[in-house]
């Protein structure tokens, strides 16, 4: 698996933003094996990219 092709998204409150605000879509969701901290698969592209990038941005606005 080419792991610069995915992003792990650990984060309720960025999963939130990537899905309900932004419409993108994950792969999957999964527990961590070792942590048992769930995560949502996401497909590395320029939406998301940009996404993250806002989510950076807006900050604690967004981190509620």
């Amino acid at each position: 698996m080419d792991m610069n092709k995915y992003f792990f998204c650990y984060s309720t409150n960025l999963h939130e933003f990537l899905r309900y605000e932004k419409g993108i879509s994950f792969i999957c969701t999964a527990f961590h094996d070792k942590t048992g901290k769930r995560f949502w698969l996401f497909e590395r592209n320029e939406a998301l990219l940009m996404a993250l990038e806002e989510y950076n941005e807006r900050g604690k606005e967004l981190k509620l």
